[in-house]
């Protein structure tokens, strides 16, 4: 599953990809209509990314929308002439070193509104990145650091992208592929906005090039917003299961006859009580990792609490009560190994010399009961659901760890 999620996550960076890469060779063909449309294009996405991300609170997508359309403005308006004049290759080259920066920045970043005050911070330190650029001219310095970015322009690739910008830009991809977290999507997009970026710059005297790259890093970064809220209201974040608001919906939209499991964790309440919250938690991803590998056609959802959901596509119960049973006894027969934080090696030393001996820790057992109705022809979901809970109800009374059918 981790597998899949992750080229779920990788599908829109490939299209981005693909997109600008088919796309780039034809943007001198195209007439004057779309060239006016596309190089407004930018700007309308970004404004739309930054209004959503603030109603939203998903800070860092407006910030890197904020990053790309700033990047845009500035070529626009800066950067139009050659880059033979050394005002402009001045400008570029700090460009090119300072963009993947910001974005790593961008990514590491806390989730906080755009338009709030500790979301301000980034755009001033934007500003004040242009300002002592701008400053450096000034002084007696730049004479010395002119000469030494110029003598990056012949080294680079075709003569555009400078070496300390390709370092940049190799660094800023390694630290947002470092440890990427199981929800990926922001990440994976931001690095292919990077790389957009630099093959960008690399093919800077093309035409349109940075309008297309602009629009395709919006559109990715829209796209990943959808996909991260649709999350967030779908996806429950503590086990990764799809949480009950996508159960109902999947249930409305379900029709003919099918099997609804409703399963209870046995005594949970006592490993919070005992074993504290953390244990707990523990205790639902484990049962939500076994629910998950049901087979049979099952789809596991977290109903709430420590209260979960199997979805067969079955139309009798006869026929899924093994897949059931098979996922009871799996849970039942695990065994979650508690751990001491205070008898935790205190580095990496320590760790190797307690491998290989024998562990103190205790282990858990952990139960569950489950209710399974099937849906009779006509039957709303309500009645469906309750008569799941009559069973599983009628599961608890009859000892626990067991499976029992509606009636």
């Amino acid at each position: 599953m981790p597998t899949l999620s992750l080229l779920r996550a990788l599908l829109f960076p490939a299209i981005a990809l693909t997109s600008v890469w088919w796309l780039a060779p034809l943007t001198g063909l195209w007439t004057e209509d779309y060239q006016t449309l596309i190089s407004v294009l930018p700007y309308l996405l970004g404004t739309l990314l930054l209004v959503l991300a603030q109603v939203f609170n998903q800070g860092r997508l407006g910030q890197m929308a904020l990053l790309v359309m700033a990047t845009y403005a500035l070529i626009q308006f800066e950067l139009q002439a050659s880059l033979e004049h050394s005002e402009r290759w001045w400008v570029f080259f700090w460009l090119t070193l300072l963009w993947p920066l910001n974005a790593v920045v961008v990514r590491f970043l806390p989730e906080r509104r755009p338009l709030s005050l500790a979301g301000m911070m980034f755009p001033l330190a934007l500003a004040l990145q242009l300002l002592l650029i701008y400053g450096l001219t000034l002084t007696s310095l730049y004479p010395a650091v002119l000469q030494w970015s110029e003598s990056f322009r012949a080294a680079g690739v075709g003569g555009l992208l400078p070496l300390p910008a390709w370092l940049s830009f190799s660094i800023a991809v390694a630290l947002c592929a470092n440890r990427l977290p199981r929800k990926a999507d922001i990440p994976l997009a931001f690095i292919t906005v990077i790389v957009l970026h630099a093959g960008m710059f690399y093919l800077f005297a093309s035409q349109q090039v940075s309008a297309l790259t602009a629009s395709t890093s919006l559109l990715l970064l829209f796209a990943t917003l959808l996909v991260s809220n649709h999350q967030l209201a779908f996806i429950d974040e503590l086990t990764g299961l799809p949480g009950r608001r996508a159960l109902m919906n999947d249930l409305k939209h379900r029709h003919g006859r099918y099997i609804l499991v409703m399963a209870d964790i046995d005594h949970f309440k006592k490993f919070n009580d005992t074993h504290g919250h953390d244990v707990g938690d523990d205790v639902l991803r484990l049962v939500a990792a076994q629910l998950e590998k049901t087979s049979g056609g099952g789809r596991a959802y977290r109903y709430g609490g420590e209260e979960f959901t199997l979805l067969f596509p079955s139309a009798e119960l006869v026929e899924t009560r093994p897949f059931i049973e098979a996922t009871r006894e799996r849970i039942a027969s695990y065994q979650l190994t508690l751990r001491d934080t205070n008898q935790r090696p205190a580095s990496s030393k320590d760790g190797k010399k307690q491998r290989g001996q024998k562990s103190k820790a205790r282990t858990l057992n952990v139960t569950m009961s489950f209710g399974a109705a099937r849906r009779e022809s006509g039957e709303s979901i309500e009645a469906l659901m309750k008569r799941a809970d009559n069973a599983l109800y009628k599961a608890k009374q009859n000892g626990r760890n067991r499976v029992e059918d509606a009636v």
